[in-house]
């Protein structure tokens, strides 16, 4: 199909720029707006006394956006306005309370703001006897009869939250009242109860105000709006109009098909410039034309109301356009010339006719297929003569042995009705598949080349000679120093310990929604996982850290983190978003210590526990500027901690073998990120999910890695019989990376939610919270029944289980220390988040550990990776078999047929970055624009590769939304694939569009594009 070639009347266009003064760079994209200023503006803020605020104004009139930005160095927002637009920084004074009282002394009056919308009040040391007695005397009134007490609230003007500006509250002799709003004025009063009609509204709402006099005024609190105190910087920028768009883009659906939307913004004044230039010349007006959308040479269909339009079984292998076009109803066939306005070309390039094969288990292989449907056609008439009935299809199976394949069995599949298939199978075998079609003559066509091959997992040790060998990797780190502890377990010690905690969350850089009514809860969903990660387990985890460090107390501990989480930890959006949301939980808990101080005696401690935190949180966040990677980093370089990498975007590499290019772009991506992040090199990596499969180690030795993680059978099932069982690392056979396998005992001890330390009765409770906070310990394990949680009681379990950690360590070492010619090491492997999140005491028990290793035994002692390989470079060299740390230590919980269709959309869309990417290297090296389109096309790839969103489907848990996340990433991929093809011809639109996705996914800013190439 032809692209249409017409000119239209408009032209789509986006507004980019960037402006600058001295102090402040405003970058504009579209209505996307991203403010930077320099860290000097920012200390001239006395953040005890001050805020620092952006102000933003059209011409001179009202702000039309005025926001907090106190302690961050940029912020970005959306704003729908157009022309020249004033830009301040201004520091103000914060909010002021005063409170006035006729009382001859000042009763205590506690205001606790809950967030901007939510407050609860709180008054006491109120003689209510005296008060009685003068109101009675003055009055003449029965107190009990005709007096009632109020609260008057006087509020802001917010049309949206639907609040009155006036509203009186009947409280009677109660000393607490929450009251929403934005508010201005809040008085305590005592008036006749004539005067007041009650209403049944909630909080005993007065629809009425009182009549005639008010008895007495116990206090008013007057709320201040904050003064402006001085402006710091000052700049005029632009945004440009609402100018016409529009955009034909590849959709994403589950199925093998190809989809196509467009969508338009046609401003009111073109609408008025078509009227004048294509329909009055005419002689016609609205009601006599249809507006028509049309793709290619199509035909056109009337859009009616609608801003786009949804095209479906397109072909591949075209070029597409569409078009709005105007089309008289008298002459249906006749449209008026020209076009109002064209999209951009959508490319869909051709898919070859392939099959590709992934590994499950021992005893299963999935594959999928595409097939031309036209063209499978013509090949199957041909081969039948023209009856179909003649010639069935199948997947043929092969045993690939030593370079040659052997057939092995036949499944009869119809690829019209199905494109992907589950295969039994063999342990320990590779296989490779293949579609074919034969005839009732015997006749075989082959309808797809031989797959790739994918090789099932080994169940049991093989019985090949056991083999060593000797690497000097000349390893340098910071941890490779000798370790000091008050008895001597470096030079005593009779076993090694290596406790490595795996960081990840996937990249969601998305604002949490609060919503203007004022009551938030932390609901758990995705946007919320990095700050609750952050608030429950790294902050707590490098407070835990620094407090040994206080203590005088040397530790190692190894630790990956995938660049997913650094970028977060480095995103200045979501640090902004991450102070507003320890604010909330600060201002949360400060509510509930005033509640359960008054309602639930029982919850007291445990929520000032929780306000404390809180606290403690914000502090070590703001300590770092938002930046906790620099504590992290500061750790490594001191030696505490070695931190090792993860796959880019945390993708279960096992699947994406068959593609090379896509596996060498996570590792050298996350090797790069790494580096900019930590200013050193990675030693080792965490394998996403611990997956393995025979072949990755070879990109991991081309990106100088050393190392990496495995679970327990890996080895214990390599090639020959594991000498050390998990008690050291293995070589793999033809490389000299390292893999460290898990030990199983420690991790049933901390892990386990049925024999583990965490499920103890006296621990938090992570499940039933009791409240908006977490109140309960766990009690029981059987029962929904549940006790109030007493710290002192977890902090002495946490204690105690330390000690039974440690004492099982020596226990087993003392047990197996002649078993071997090296010290047992013992790999003690857990996700980070289990510390603090999934168990509150996790990082106590972590300071009790690591201090009882310290002051308490001589016979354990603690090493991270590099260290051991370092200090034994003799190891047993193996072909592991492929693993991970999954369920039942398979690949199926990310191949459900929930999630087995993500496969193919992820694999099209590496094929056709693999051919942009081969492209800018051989053709395109010096054209910047094109390099910067191949990086974030890369991007959007390596998270549409991301393990988590077919995990997190698989558990049934937030599926739409994490389907969104996935089509969303592949959808942008396509918008900067048509762009680097089809964007040559208008450089500055596709410069601008360009911008404009690189401000929303702005990950891995150290990227080589190149390494994507095929």
């Amino acid at each position: 199909m032809a692209a249409l070639q017409l000119e239209p009347l408009f032209t789509s266009s986006i507004f980019c720029k960037t402006f600058s003064t001295s102090n402040v760079t405003v970058e504009v994209a579209g209505n996307l707006i991203r403010v930077i200023w320099n860290e000097e503006l920012s200390k001239q803020v006395n953040t005890a006394e001050e805020d620092l605020f952006i102000e933003v104004r059209k011409k001179k009139k009202l702000p039309i956006l005025e926001k907090k930005v106190s302690h961050l160095l940029s912020t970005e927002f959306h704003l729908d306005a157009d022309g020249p637009i004033q830009l301040r920084l201004i520091k103000k004074k914060r909010y002021q309370l005063h409170l006035s009282t006729s009382f001859h002394y000042t009763p205590k009056v506690v205001l606790i703001s809950e967030n901007e919308r939510r407050h609860h009040l709180k008054w006491m040391d109120i003689d209510w006897e005296h008060i009685q007695r003068e109101v009675e005397i003055s009055s003449g009134l029965d107190w009990e009869k005709d007096i009632d007490i109020f609260l008057h609230v006087i509020r802001w003007p917010e049309p949206s939250t639907g609040l009155k500006e006036q509203e009186w509250l009947h409280t009677g002799l109660s000393n607490h009242a929450t009251v929403l709003g934005a508010l201005k004025e809040v008085s305590l009063i005592i008036a006749p109860k004539t005067d007041i009609e009650k209403t049944a509204l909630p909080n005993h709402q007065i629809t009425k105000s009182p009549n005639h006099q008010i008895l007495k005024t116990l206090f008013r609190l007057v709320f201040k709006l904050p003064e402006v105190v001085r402006e710091l910087a000052f700049l005029d920028f632009k945004i440009g109009p609402s100018f016409p768009f529009m955009e034909l883009k590849r959709e994403i659906w589950e199925g093998d098909t190809i989809q196509l939307r467009a969508w338009w913004n046609i401003p009111d004044e073109c609408w008025k410039k078509v009227k004048k230039d294509l329909l009055a010349p005419k002689g016609l007006d609205w009601k006599d034309i249809d507006i028509c959308i049309q793709l290619n040479q199509l035909e056109p269909h009337p859009i009616l109301q609608s801003t786009n339009w949804l095209f479906t079984d397109i072909q591949d292998g075209s070029a597409y356009q569409a078009a709005l076009i105007i089309r008289p109803k008298k002459e249906s066939k006749k449209d008026l010339s020209p076009a109002v306005i064209t999209s951009n070309i959508a490319g869909v390039p051709a898919k070859p006719d392939q099959i590709v094969l992934l590994p499950i288990d021992e005893g299963r292989i999935f594959t999928y297929w595409h097939l031309d449907r036209e063209r499978l056609a013509k090949r199957l008439d041909a081969l039948s003569g023209g009856d179909p009935g003649k010639v069935c299809t199948y997947i043929r199976v092969f045993h690939d042995w030593a370079g040659s394949l052997h057939h092995h069995m036949d499944v009869e599949v119809h690829p019209g009705f199905s494109d992907n298939w589950y295969l039994p199978t063999a342990p320990d075998r590779v296989y490779r598949v293949q579609l074919v079609a034969i005839s009732d003559q015997g006749k075989i066509e082959s309808l797809t080349d031989v797959s790739n091959p994918a090789q099932t997992i080994r169940v049991s040790p093989g019985n090949n000679p056991v083999s060593y060998k000797e690497v000097d990797l000349k390893i340098e780190h910071p941890t490779q120093l000798e370790l000091k502890s008050v008895l001597g377990s470096a030079k005593h010690s009779i076993g090694l310990e290596l406790l490595h905690l795996h960081a990840h969350l996937p990249y969601f850089r998305r604002r949490v929604v609060y919503g203007v009514s004022g009551i938030w809860q932390p609901m758990g969903f995705p946007e919320e996982w990095f700050h609750e990660a952050i608030r429950e387990t790294y902050v707590p985890l490098i407070l835990t850290f620094e407090r040994l460090k206080s203590e005088g107390v040397d530790f190692r501990i190894s630790m990956d983190i995938s660049p997913t989480l650094t970028n977060m930890m480095r995103c200045p959006l979501l640090q902004e978003e991450f102070l507003k949301y320890i604010e909330a939980h600060i201002s949360l808990a400060r509510a509930e210590t005033d509640r359960t101080g008054r309602e639930a005696h029982r919850y007291h401690e445990t929520a000032w526990m929780h306000l404390n935190r809180f606290l403690e949180v914000r502090d070590c966040f703001m300590r770092y500027n938002g930046d906790l990677t620099k504590a992290l980093k500061k750790l490594q370089n001191e030696g505490y901690i070695e931190i090792s990498t993860c796959g880019a975007t945390h993708a279960f590499l096992p699947f994406f073998t068959a593609f090379p290019e896509s596996v060498r772009g996570q590792i050298q991506t996350a090797v790069l990120d790494y580096r900019a992040t930590f200013g050193r090199d990675p030693m080792g990596i965490w394998l996403p999910e611990c997956a393995y499969v025979p072949g990755i180690e070879n990109f991991l030795e081309e990106a100088g890695l050393h190392y990496f993680f495995t679970e327990t059978h890996a080895v214990l099932h390599a090639d020959s019989p594991a000498a050390f069982g998990t008690h050291a690392p293995a070589y793999l056979k033809g490389s000299n990376v390292a893999a460290f396998a898990r030990d199983p005992e420690t991790g049933r001890q901390v892990w386990s939610g049925e024999e583990g330390y965490p499920g103890d009765p006296d621990y938090l409770e992570f499940h039933i919270r009791g409240g908006p906070l977490k109140y309960n310990r766990i009690t029981s394990r059987s029962s929904d029944y549940k006790e109030p949680y007493v710290r002192e009681w977890a902090l002495e379990k946490a204690a105690k289980h330390a000690q039974h950690f440690v004492e099982s360590r020596n226990f087993r070492f003392q047990y197996i220390k002649n078993w071997f010619w090296k010290k047992p090491l013992v790999v003690a492997m857990y996700d980070a988040e289990l510390f603090g999140h999934h168990w509150y005491e996790g990082t106590d028990f972590l300071y009790y550990l690591l201090k009882k290793l310290y002051y308490n035994q001589n016979e354990t002692e603690l090493i991270t990776p590099s260290a051991y390989l370092a200090r034994y470079p003799r190891n047993q060299e193996v072909f592991i078999t492929p693993s991970s740390w999954g369920d039942k230590g398979t690949f199926d919980r990310w191949i459900y047929g929930s999630v087995s269709w993500m496969y193919k959309h992820s694999h099209e869309a590496i094929r056709e970055l693999g051919a942009m990417a081969s492209d800018l290297k051989t053709n395109r090296q010096d054209d910047q624009l094109a390099k910067r389109l191949v990086s974030q096309a890369a991007r959007e790839v390596l998270q549409s590769m991301n393990s988590d969103i077919p995990f997190v489907i698989s558990n049934g848990h937030f599926v739409d939304r994490m389907k969104e996340f996935f089509f969303e990433d592949l959808e942008r991929f396509w918008i900067l694939a048509n762009l680097y093809r089809n964007g040559g011809d208008r450089p500055e639109l596709t410069a601008c569009r360009l911008q404009r996705l690189e401000m929303e996914n702005p990950i891995f800013p150290e990227i080589d594009p190149c390494a994507f190439a095929r």
